[in-house]
């Protein structure tokens, strides 16, 4: 039986943990060659290879300091070498979970803190999209899934003003982007977790108790969760699906 996303090359950054490992495992289930792209964590990343292949998939890692400024040449030169050209410098998917948070009073925020949330939450996205859409445009087909946030569209509590603003940016990308690709055969969609329970936002953390009482659920979910929504919207099954934030949020916005 054919898998989904059988003869599908995909990147997933930002995979060496949490949401983006789960992504990544969950892609090669489903058939998909992935590149595990890693910040600084070599060891971590290696972990996800190690828990895709031991699975039976395929799976590279890459890494990049997505912070700096020559790192989407870095990532694309080695994406064309992960396979040995097996791909042909295709790419098919594209997720782009790669992120900061750091929540605290707006009014305290430091212009370093500004800084590095805005380029790594809003500007590296836009530089990976902008370099490899082309690849996807060219083949005439492209999944791009950006991982925004259920605080994306709302601020239900005090001390998330400057992440809320990073992914208001980044469903209007979303939105924008669809417009631009969706006749090329490429869809961009926005996924918008909720309360997940990750190193960068714990379910036993300051805000946590706070978060849970805003779900309908009352707790707070898995990164599982999230990656089984990227892997729909990953699917030649979701074709006609473009320019949407999908919430996996246990009923945040309910």
């Amino acid at each position: 039986m054919k898998l989904p996303l059988e003869s599908k090359l995909a990147l997933v950054t930002g995979a060496s943990r949490g949401i983006g490992a789960a992504i990544a495992i969950r892609l090669a289930q489903e058939g998909a060659s992935v590149i595990v792209h890693y910040s600084a964590s070599k060891a971590r990343a290696e972990g996800v290879l190690d828990q895709i292949r031991k699975a039976g998939g395929q799976a590279e890692a890459v890494g990049a300091d997505l912070y700096k400024k020559d790192a989407v040449k870095t990532l694309v030169a080695s994406i064309d070498k992960a396979f040995g050209g097996k791909f042909g410098g295709r790419l098919d998917i594209l997720v782009n979970n790669a992120g900061t948070v750091d929540f605290g009073p707006f009014l305290e925020t430091s212009e370093e803190t500004y800084d590095r949330m805005f380029y790594l939450n809003v500007r590296a996205l836009m530089n990976v999209t902008r370099e490899l859409g082309k690849r996807m445009v060219k083949s005439g087909w492209g999944r791009i899934i950006n991982i925004g946030a259920g605080l994306g569209e709302s601020a239900p509590l005090p001390g998330v003003t400057l992440y809320c603003v990073t992914k208001f940016a980044v469903q209007g990308f979303t939105r924008a982007l669809s417009r631009e690709l969706g006749s090329t055969g490429v869809t961009v969609n926005n996924v918008q977790p909720g309360p997940v329970d990750t190193e960068l936002n714990p379910a036993d953390g300051p805000y946590a108790e706070a978060m849970k009482k805003i779900t309908s659920v009352g707790h707070f979910g898995k990164p599982d969760d999230v990656a089984y929504a990227v892997a729909f919207l990953a699917s030649p099954e979701s074709s006609f699906i473009n320019g949407i934030s999908l919430s996996v949020d246990g009923g945040w916005r309910a």
